[in-house]
């Protein structure tokens, strides 16, 4: 017996990270065990909180009356199991069920909690081999979006549903506060309570979601969201993909956290990064965003068309995957609270538009006269928008006022819909009509809490 493999699973006590902050992932009810078991994958960023949310999931099954030693915990990524190979797993399982015939437990099913699994060499083919020969209920974690796309598409090809974990939302991040549920019984807030709720709201985009960064002090916390950034280079670019010029890529990411909310382009990056003295190509620069992107650091926003036939050229958006990481990590200056305010409302989007294919959140540019729309939520193949959202810091500027609603307006005709929704962070909320049409002006702040479609 692995003596390693079974002392780190005795070491293992789920008090140690109680209280469990619950995250408003809903993996749905658990199903019972059973060899052939359909596995649910908790997919994230390094460091979002994917571990607790399996603890989270642990602790409903205890509650549940499951007993604790019918429950297996165990995270691939502990330097003292490296390189975890199929034989590791194996390992785990025997020293499981050996620990569970010490505590005398008669067990009929298992319940398997395996964090961080992609970090074990042909993982996917050992997992296959679990799922088919044993009685389990089976939970993995992992680091990277392909987990049930390229890596595995033919082993697990309708064998697993995957959960996308992002860090804490703004209403998560309240939650977090002694007086969480009564500042979130909205919707209609006091005045004093608003002004709270705002300043709360300037300190999420400035901090973010990320877990751990919640609480410190603000230079620790800007300290750690950078070395958050340096981890997904170092591991799950440079050394997951064999990269030999890991300077290009250090360098890629930090420029990425400054276009946080703006287009990107490869051909400047490229000249940018040359005059600095550090020579890459474009295609090496594709593929780099592209590792980034299945380490979930940043996300793309491509062109919305409702033509197929159109293929647009314009580049597209960069956002990151939480606003407080951005700005710690990029130049002083370069990732403005606008920005940052966008990121936040496209993360929300994410949220609440899982099981839409990709695409589904794109931007939009007016056939007319190339007005832009900061999201549309739709289907492009089914050539049919939904939602159009545009996303502005005020609207007490009289051109910016302008230039946002007459964007929505073009949108909205060449659309046939008839509402479009304008989240500002700062000013009043109201309601503009034309031509049987109308447009939401409503308080970001306050859509972020409301699972409503205009939030207000």
């Amino acid at each position: 017996m692995n003596q390693t493999v079974l002392g780190i699973l005795q070491e293992f006590d789920l008090d140690t990270y109680r209280p469990i902050v619950p995250r408003s992932l809903n993996l749905g009810n658990a199903l019972p065990p059973r060899a052939g078991n359909l596995v649910k994958v908790v997919t994230g960023m390094r460091r979002s909180g994917k571990s607790y949310r399996l603890f989270q999931e642990m602790d409903a099954l205890l509650e549940a009356g499951v007993p604790a030693e019918a429950i297996c915990y165990f995270n691939f990524e502990d330097d003292r199991i490296s390189p975890a190979t199929p034989q590791t797993g194996d390992a785990v399982l025997e020293a499981f069920r050996y620990l569970a015939q010490q505590a005398g437990a008669n067990l009929d099913g298992i319940y398997l909690f395996f964090d961080e699994l992609q970090e074990m060499k042909q993982w996917d083919s050992w997992l296959r081999r679990i799922v088919d020969t044993t009685k389990a209920t089976i939970y993995i974690s992992g680091s990277s979006s392909k987990m049930l796309s390229t890596e595995i598409s033919t082993e697990f090809r309708g064998r697993a549903i995957d959960f996308e974990l992002l860090p804490f939302s703004f209403r998560e991040r309240l939650t977090m506060t002694p007086d969480g549920a009564e500042l979130l019984k909205g919707p209609h807030f006091s005045p004093r309570l608003g002004a709270r709720m705002r300043a709360m709201f300037d300190e999420y985009l400035t901090r973010g979601g990320f877990p751990a960064a919640q609480g410190l002090p603000t230079s620790q916390a800007i300290a750690l969201l950078q070395s958050y950034v340096q981890r997904v280079v170092t591991r799950d670019v440079v050394e997951r993909h064999d990269i030999a010029r890991p300077r290009v890529a250090a360098a890629l990411a930090r420029r990425l956290m400054g276009l946080n909310g703006k287009q990107i382009s490869l051909r400047k990056i490229e000249n940018d990064l040359r005059s600095a003295g550090i020579a890459t190509g474009r295609a090496y620069l594709a593929d780099l965003l592209a590792y980034f992107e299945e380490a979930y650091l940043v996300f793309q926003v491509k062109e919305f068309s409702l033509s197929l036939s159109e293929k647009s050229t314009t580049r597209p958006k960069i956002y990151a995957v939480d606003p407080g990481i951005a700005l710690a990590s990029s130049r002083a200056g370069a990732c403005e609270r606008g920005q940052r305010l966008k990121d936040a409302v496209y993360l929300e989007l994410r949220r609440r538009h899982p099981s839409m294919r990709d695409g589904g959140i794109s931007m939009l540019h007016t056939k007319q006269h190339g007005y832009e729309i900061d999201f549309v939520v739709g289907d492009a193949l089914e050539q049919e928008a939904f939602r159009l959202i545009q996303v502005t810091e005020s609207m007490e500027d009289e051109k910016t006022a302008q230039r946002e609603l007459r964007a929505l307006w073009e949108a909205l005709d060449e659309t046939g819909l008839e509402e479009g929704l304008l989240l500002v962070g700062s000013g009043h909320e109201t309601i503009y009509e034309n031509n049987g049409r109308r447009i939401v002006q409503a308080s970001a702040w306050k859509w972020l809490l409301d699972d409503s479609e205009t939030g207000m």
